[in-house]
């Protein structure tokens, strides 16, 4: 097997595939490389694929009435990409928001043919659609419950924990995008915070 696909195959395990099935999955499958800045997914455009990460992170984003860009979410190595619009992947279905490569990304496309020949080879392949339904909806949700009830601090550590790194890897602006705030509201924040660390007995 092309070593391309490794990353790919510990993650669909689980599904119970034989290496035969697999190795037929992968036909369908093609290896992709993307330039940081490219997106690669857009709101409104017709959703024939998903995306799993074996290098990269991107996110996914839309643009407000007023132009302004609001970040939703990130993905990372070993994950998998969706505009948010195959829930079901026998209908086709439109993507909702964009998705932009914040770094060089290296991902494996996976078309709706791909998708089906999971279902028609695994009993447990439709729980891919499941699980990405219920993922984005728990995703979204506690989105919108922590704008509201969590301290911008609070939210921007708990980022690392989900997506290590990230402060590394992503620009404070797209991350205050992702927070609601503005990038001299976060810094202020994270100079307060540091100051206040200093100033407390231990």
């Amino acid at each position: 097997m092309d070593k391309t696909f490794e990353k790919f195959k510990l993650y669909i395990a689980p599904f119970g595939f034989s290496d035969k099935d697999f190795n037929v999955l992968i036909e369908y499958c093609e290896p992709m490389h993307f330039k940081k800045g490219e997106v690669i997914m857009k709101a409104g455009e017709k959703q024939g694929s998903i995306y799993f990460i074996d290098k990269g992170i991107v996110r996914n984003f839309v643009l407000s009435s007023e132009g302004e860009v609001k970040t939703y979410g990130f993905r990372i190595e070993n994950m998998l990409i969706t505009g948010y619009g195959i829930h079901n992947y026998k209908n086709e279905n439109r993507a909702k928001v964009n998705v932009e490569c914040l770094e060089d990304c290296e991902l494996i496309k996976i078309p709706i043919q791909a998708l089906k020949f999971m279902e028609e080879h695994s009993k447990d392949a439709h729980k891919v659609a499941r699980y990405l339904a219920e993922a984005h909806t728990l995703e979204l949700v506690s989105f919108i419950i922590d704008i509201d009830t969590m301290p911008v601090l609070e939210r921007y550590n708990n980022l690392e924990k989900i997506f290590p790194n990230i402060h590394q890897r992503v620009p404070q602006h797209i991350i205050a995008s992702y927070l609601r705030v503005t990038p001299v509201h976060l810094s202020n924040v994270k100079k307060r915070n540091f100051l206040l660390s200093k100033t407390t007995p231990s």
